[in-house]
């Protein structure tokens, strides 16, 4: 997949169909538009574009805003790979970018640079200033200087229409049923591992203190989870108390990541985990003697829920 900055686009001389989005964790939405992406491209013979940008514009227009991402810039671009995309033009989203008005984005970029004939956009899909708003004029910019404009569809589960703000609700609410079926594939974070109060190993269950590689990265609702880790490219059952260990008087959120039939020094290295099934809550317990107890009944349940 070849990843152009549009600022450094002179023109491109194919014509192109285009879909512009934040495309924040790569739901079956996005999936259903560059699926109709690339059915378009071939019957009409154009080269297919992603436009995405380099930070979620909420960022830039309002920086105090509590903002969480589903994929990092690395993961979401790794996805669109993934999709069969063949060209992504990556925006670089500054106050500038953000005071652009839907016409003046795509009469400069879209057109301009991307040599755009087709203008894909989602079923709620919107960009342009906010104060500047004249999306709703797009279509006499397609009459003027003569692309097409399509709508995708929703795409609806159970009932509710996929989008990115109802898998944040799902994941904080602990709900990975939903939040997993809309995504598509489980929900993920990597992250790189740190030392931690080994308390973990002085028990019997040696876990992995996870440090999330982006801080934005959203964390699911605490609790213990049955998780894949991925450690160079290899999958393995683990459970994951995401959240504090009370017991142990310890009030920080950590990830801690029991690696299951894992052999081996996991410090320094990167880990891949991806969150299939919430076991519990997380509790206070009495003695060391119980919560060994408890977490030898999570790993039973843990190699129940998660299929070699």
């Amino acid at each position: 997949m070849k990843v152009l900055n549009i600022e450094d686009i002179s023109a491109l001389k194919a014509k192109t169909i285009v879909t512009v989005g934040m495309f924040d964790g790569l739901h079956l939405g996005h999936r259903h538009l560059i699926a109709r992406l690339m059915k378009l491209s071939g019957s009409g013979g154009l080269d297919p574009v992603v436009v995405t940008f380099d930070r979620h514009p909420r960022l830039v227009m309002d920086p105090s805003a509590q903002m969480t991402l589903l994929s990092t810039g690395e993961e979401r671009l790794r996805q669109l790979d993934e999709c069969g995309v063949p060209t992504v033009a990556l925006v670089h989203f500054t106050p500038d970018t953000a005071s652009l008005s839907a016409c003046m984005f795509t009469r400069q970029f879209l057109c301009g640079r991307l040599n755009m004939h087709t203008l894909l956009l989602g079923y709620d899909n919107r960009f342009g200033s906010r104060i500047d708003n004249d999306f709703d004029r797009l279509p006499n910019l397609a009459s003027e200087l003569g692309f097409d404009i399509c709508r995708d569809e929703a795409v609806v589960l159970n009932g509710v229409e996929v989008s990115s703000t109802k898998i944040r609700h799902a994941l904080l609410q602990g709900d990975l049923t939903t939040a997993n079926a809309m995504l598509g594939v489980p929900y993920s974070l990597e992250g790189t591992v740190m030392h931690g109060r080994h308390v973990g190993s002085g028990i019997g269950f040696p876990t992995a203190n996870i440090k999330p590689d982006d801080p934005l990265k959203l964390l699911p609702m605490p609790g213990v989870y049955a998780v894949r880790a991925y450690v160079d490219g290899c999958s393995y059952m683990a459970m994951a108390n995401l959240g504090s260990q009370p017991t142990f008087n310890q009030q920080q959120q950590v990830l801690e990541v029991h690696v299951i039939d894992f052999e081996g020094d996991l410090y320094g290295r990167s880990v891949r985990v991806e969150f299939i099934k919430r076991i519990r809550d997380i509790k206070t317990f009495d003695s060391t003697e119980s919560l060994v107890s408890q977490l030898a009944h999570d790993k039973e349940m843990i190699s129940n829920a998660i299929k070699p």
